[in-house]
C-alpha cells in the first residue's frame, strides 16, 4: 500500500517554472523547456515552485533612479547612469546578486550590452573621455571670453599715460593665464569624485618609471626649445619676407617680452602660473583625449598612435589659434610641432610626467632666455 502511495507521489515538474508535467512529457507544456529532473513530491516541487517566485520577483525589484535624468536603471552592474554619468545609489546588500550576470540596455530602438556603458576605473570609454574634455573646455572657453571681454574693456581707455598702460599690460598677461590653469581641474575633480585611478590620466605609481619620466621630460624640454627656435626662423620667413605680417605680429611680442623683463617680482608669479598651465593643459589633451581616442584608434599599432598624436596636436593648436588670433598665427606651427613631439613622448613609456616634465622645463627655459638673451 505504501509503495502505491509513492508512486502516486513521483510526479515530474519542470525545474525552470515549476508547471506540472504529465509522466510521459519530455518538454515543459508552459515554458517548452526540456524537463531535466523529476521531483519525487509534490510538496518539495511547490517549494522550490514558490522559491522560484520570490526569487523572479526579488530580482525585478531591483531598480534605481537616476537622480540627474530620472533614467530607471535595472542593471546590477552599473554605478553610473549611461545616459548622464551620474553616479548611481549602491544596491542594498539584500538585493546584490549572489553571481553579477551581464545584460542590455535599451538604447535608441536598439539593445546594448550593458558592458558598453560600465565605466573603468583605469581607462576612458570613448563617450565619457570625450564628455570630460568638452566640460574642460567649455570651463576654458568661458573664462576666456571674459578675459577677452575685460582686454578690451582695459584698452579701450584713452586717459592714461605710458607707466600706466605699462602696468595693465602685466596684469593683463598674468591674467591671460588664468583660463589655461582651470582647464585641468574638471578632469581631477571628476577622477577623485568618483574614486577613480589617476593611472585613468596617465600618471604612474611605479618609480621606475617616474625616474625614466624625469630623464625623459629633460631631454624633452631642450627639445621643445630646439623646435622652437626651428618653427620661429620658419614663421620669419614666411610672415616677413613674403609679405605676409598684417598684423606687426614679432613688435608685439618684443613688447611683450621687454614687459616681462621690466615687471620684477611679477615674473616669478608668472612662472608659477605657467607650470600650472602646463600641468593643467598635459591632463586634458595627454591624459584624456590622448587616452581617450585610444578606444577609438588601435593604439597598439604605429597606424593608430601617429593618428591619435596629429589629432590631439591639430585641436591644441586649433584652439590657441581661435583664442590668439592674430598672435596665435606666429604660434601655429611651433605649437602644432611641440604638441606632436610631446605626443610622443607620451608614447615612450604611457607616463603623463614625461610631457609634464618637459613642458614645465620648456616655460622655465623660456623665461630664462627672455631675461638673459
Amino acid at each position: 500500500m505504501s509503495k502505491e502511495n509513492d508512486v502516486k507521489k513521483i510526479i515530474k515538474y519542470c525545474v525552470h517554472c515549476g508547471a506540472k508535467a504529465d509522466k510521459n512529457q519530455i518538454y515543459c507544456p508552459q515554458c517548452g523547456k526540456l524537463i531535466i529532473k523529476m521531483k519525487p513530491s509534490k510538496e518539495i516541487s511547490q517549494e522550490k515552485h514558490i522559491y522560484k517566485k520570490a526569487e523572479l520577483v526579488g530580482r525585478a525589484e531591483i531598480s534605481r533612479k537616476c537622480s540627474g535624468c530620472g533614467s530607471i536603471i535595472t542593471s546590477t552592474i552599473l554605478n553610473q547612469c549611461p545616459i548622464c554619468n551620474s553616479m548611481l545609489e549602491p544596491l542594498p546588500e539584500l538585493q546584490k546578486p549572489v553571481q553579477r550576470k551581464s545584460g542590455f540596455i535599451f538604447i535608441d530602438k536598439k539593445l546594448e550590452p550593458e558592458q558598453r556603458f560600465t565605466l573603468n576605473k583605469e581607462s576612458w570609454k570613448l563617450k565619457e573621455g570625450l564628455n570630460v574634455f568638452t566640460n574642460s573646455l567649455l570651463i576654458y572657453i568661458t573664462v576666456q571670453l571674459l578675459f577677452i571681454m575685460l582686454f578690451w574693456f582695459q584698452i579701450g581707455s584713452d586717459n592714461q599715460d605710458q607707466s600706466t598702460i605699462s602696468e595693465i599690460t602685466i596684469f593683463l598677461i598674468l591674467l591671460s593665464q588664468i583660463p589655461g590653469m582651470l582647464l585641468g581641474i574638471f578632469p581631477l575633480w571628476y577622477i577623485s569624485s568618483r574614486r577613480h585611478k589617476f593611472e585613468k590620466l596617465g600618471f604612474s605609481s611605479d618609480r621606475k618609471k617616474n625616474l625614466l619620466a624625469l630623464v625623459i621630460g629633460i631631454f624633452g624640454g631642450f627639445g621643445i626649445i630646439v623646435i622652437s627656435i626651428f618653427s620661429g626662423y620658419i614663421n620669419s620667413s614666411l610672415f616677413y619676407e613674403i609679405g605676409l605680417n598684417f598684423f606687426d605680429i614679432q613688435t608685439y611680442i618684443d613688447l611683450e617680452y621687454k614687459i616681462i623683463r621690466e615687471s620684477g617680482l611679477w615674473t616669478i608669479l608668472l612662472l608659477i602660473e605657467l607650470i600650472i598651465v602646463s600641468i593643467s593643459t598635459e591632463i586634458v589633451f595627454r591624459g584624456v583625449l590622448h587616452n581617450t581616442l585610444k578606444e577609438k584608434f588601435k593604439n597598439d599599432n604605429i597606424k593608430g598612435k601617429i593618428s591619435i598624436i596629429l589629432i590631439v596636436a591639430l585641436v591644441y593648436a586649433g584652439i590657441f589659434l581661435l583664442f590668439s588670433f592674430p598672435i596665435g598665427l606666429y604660434f601655429i606651427l611651433s605649437n602644432f610641432l611641440v604638441f606632436v613631439f610631446l605626443g610622443i613622448l607620451y608614447e615612450i613609456n604611457r607616463n603623463l610626467l614625461n610631457t609634464i616634465i618637459a613642458s614645465v622645463l620648456y616655460n622655465i627655459l623660456i623665461i630664462f632666455l627672455i631675461f638673459y638673451f
